[in-house]
């Protein structure tokens, strides 16, 4: 991520905000995008001729909003995991006992050290900590018994800040200069101080500008990279002093580096399918301001239009903001971190860093791929459910999150850049998961994805990275009708059959492919056999499939003893005549083709055959023959 362009949106931001104190650029929003509640401690300060005391007056609670943006006056700014937050604004849970015991012995110290006790404020915050102390049983019984009638959303975003009456007249910390001060020199000095370690030097190169620069700054890094298993991003160095020679940046770029930071974190950043991430975008010409503008608002709409929707529990809430990007001409263009932020050091770990995506691949991605394989007669009324009825199935990345879950990231980083996904990767994980659900449903109570339903999404898959070049396929593949040689209809629908391989010639792109998928066609009908006959959901034949962990072997066998099984149930050696010469064109006769199969893809026919044959069969009439 370029902190060129991380300097360019705090460029702008320190332009749209050059009415504001100084000070406003540094306050910071304890919970970014989201209302939330600050408990307030009441303190009254008493002039008795021109003696001063402090009163306890109790708690209040003032609401945050997101849109409003009114939490400057509470004047809050993250500090370090050790030193507690900058001012007595801090985030707050129950037991509160230690957030108690940091503010009394850490906040209170900063604080009242601050220009070394000679600011005019401090005998104010004087008074407040002795009034602080001789209380604290009270504020802490206080503070724990409102949070017995808070809400879940409520305990995880609650702050705490102090309300002061002073002379009559209703202060927050904001409205003292001691803090305004302490909030703009903390701002500073954590730009070349860590843990006690300063580092800055004069007349250097600065890493933002490439030029010289009167002073330079060692810890003024935007974003604290922690990835040591990650080339390329520096977690920890041999002598801190010298950290300066790995990340120089200049004192005057500091300031912009923060908005710039502060500004992609609460606008910028959003959820990916349950990742966190965060997107820096850049103009094509870097120079041009008002399209810098245009898409930062872009942008700045598309995640809170995203969050309000996830308030709201609407649908397709996860790409809302891709869908939104891609939509977009290729004047701009992203970089996209995905990341874990550390809460209390603030170090991010980062999980992918995708640079320079025009929005051009994000419509592929999200609109013209999806738009294609959507279109499949076989995803149109695919799903069925009783609170729904029945649903078309539509592609979104969830299907490809659900296949390859912890390495999401890793195929999403592949589907991004254009790069080829081996098949045998791409069927391990497709099979592996119709095992697990398969295994799941037979050992379990509960909810579990129909296996139907997930060989439908696995097909959708296959089309979808077929549909973007990720995978590759057997365009030129020309299925050869099997011809009917019965007088009457059988039970088996070969024309159905025939437009279903045709239709689908991308996914069953070779003849023993057809094959398998046939035999798993022709189980399913003994299944169902099988089921009527001895009126039970779990056909015996079931137990011949190992979990769906077949070989070439195997799957000869399963052929065979099916057949056997449905000839000796109907008595009759003729039955479905037709699909077993499907079978024998396609199976029997390439089943040397097999061994170029692996396992894990065989299977995978197998099971389609299996799960979507009842759409091959019609119902019993007459003047039909099994």
């Amino acid at each position: 991520m370029q902190d060129r362009a991380i300097g360019a949106i705090g460029e702008w931001q320190l332009n749209e905000n050059k009415d504001r104190e100084p000070v406003d650029l540094y306050i910071e929003n304890m919970f970014p995008g989201k209302d939330y509640q600050i408990l307030l401690l009441i303190f009254k300060i008493i002039n008795n001729s021109g003696e001063l005391s402090c009163e306890y007056k109790g708690l209040d609670i003032d609401k945050v909003s997101a849109e409003k943006g009114n939490y400057r006056k509470y004047a809050y700014r993250k500090g370090s995991a050790n030193g507690g937050d900058i001012t007595f604004t801090t985030k707050v849970s129950s037991p509160v006992e230690k957030k108690m015991h940091a503010i009394k012995n850490k906040t209170f110290r900063n604080i009242l050290n601050f220009d070394n006790g000679k600011h005019i404020d401090t005998k104010y915050f004087d008074l407040l900590k002795i009034c602080f102390i001789e209380n604290e049983k009270l504020i802490t019984d206080q503070i724990d018994e409102k949070f017995k009638d808070f809400s879940k959303d409520q305990i995880v975003s609650t702050g705490l800040s102090f309300k002061i009456i002073d002379n009559g007249i209703t202060k927050h910390l904001r409205d003292y200069d001691l803090i305004k001060s302490l909030l703009i020199g903390s701002g500073a000095t954590t730009n070349y101080t860590h843990a006690g370690t300063e580092s800055k030097t004069k007349n250097k190169l600065s890493s933002v500008t490439g030029e010289i620069s009167e002073e330079v700054y060692g810890f003024a890094a935007p974003f604290k990279y922690s990835s040591p298993d990650k080339p390329g991003f520096i977690s920890g160095f041999f002598n801190k002093k010298l950290n300066w020679r790995n990340y120089p940046i200049s004192s005057k770029e500091t300031l912009i580096l923060e908005l710039g930071r502060k500004y992609i974190q609460q606008n910028l950043t959003g959820y990916f399918y349950g990742y966190e991430y965060m997107t820096v975008p850049h103009p094509i010409i870097k120079t041009n301001a008002a399209d810098l503008e245009k898409i930062i608002n872009l942008l700045k709409t598309a995640f809170d239009d995203e969050k309000k929707s996830k308030k709201e529990k609407k649908k397709r809430v996860e790409d809302r903001v891709q869908r939104l990007i891609a939509q977009e001409k290729n004047y701009f263009n992203l970089d996209i971190l995905f990341f874990k932020e550390d809460k209390k050091t603030r170090a991010i770990t980062i999980n992918l860093m995708l640079e320079e995506i025009l929005p051009s691949r994000f419509r592929q991605l999200f609109i013209d791929a999806p738009e294609k394989v959507n279109k499949n007669k076989l995803f149109k009324n695919a799903l069925y459910t009783k609170k729904g009825g029945l649903q078309d199935l539509h592609f979104s990345f969830q299907i490809v999150k659900n296949y390859f879950d912890k390495d999401f990231l890793d195929v999403v980083q592949k589907l991004f850049l254009g790069n080829n996904i081996s098949p045998d990767y791409i069927y391990e994980h497709i099979i592996g998961l119709i095992r697990k659900n398969f295994n799941t449903s037979k050992t379990q109570d509960g909810y579990v994805e129909f296996i139907n339903w997930t060989v439908k999404k696995a097909i959708m898959l296959i089309s979808y990275l077929q549909e973007l070049k990720i995978i590759n396929y057997n365009q030129n593949y020309k299925y050869m009708d099997v011809q009917s040689s019965q007088k009457k209809e059988s039970r088996f629908n070969l024309s159905g059959f025939n437009e279903f391989v045709k239709e689908n010639s991308n996914f069953l792109d070779t003849d023993i492919k057809v094959g398998i998928f046939a035999v798993g066609v022709l189980v399913r009908f003994l299944y169902d056999i099988q089921s009527q006959s001895l009126n039970t959901k779990n056909p015996p034949f079931e137990n011949k499939l190992r979990g769906y962990k077949l070989n070439t072997e195997l799957m000869m066998n399963v052929y065979t003893e099916a057949l056997d099984k449905i000839q000796k149930y109907q008595k009759n050696n003729y039955v479905y005549t037709e699909l077993r010469e499907v079978i024998n064109k396609y199976f029997i006769v390439k089943s040397h083709e097999l061994g170029k199969m692996t396992n894990n893809e065989l299977s995978f026919y197998f099971v389609a055959g299996l799960e979507l044959g009842r759409q091959f069969k019609r119902e019993k009439m007459e003047n039909i023959e099994d």
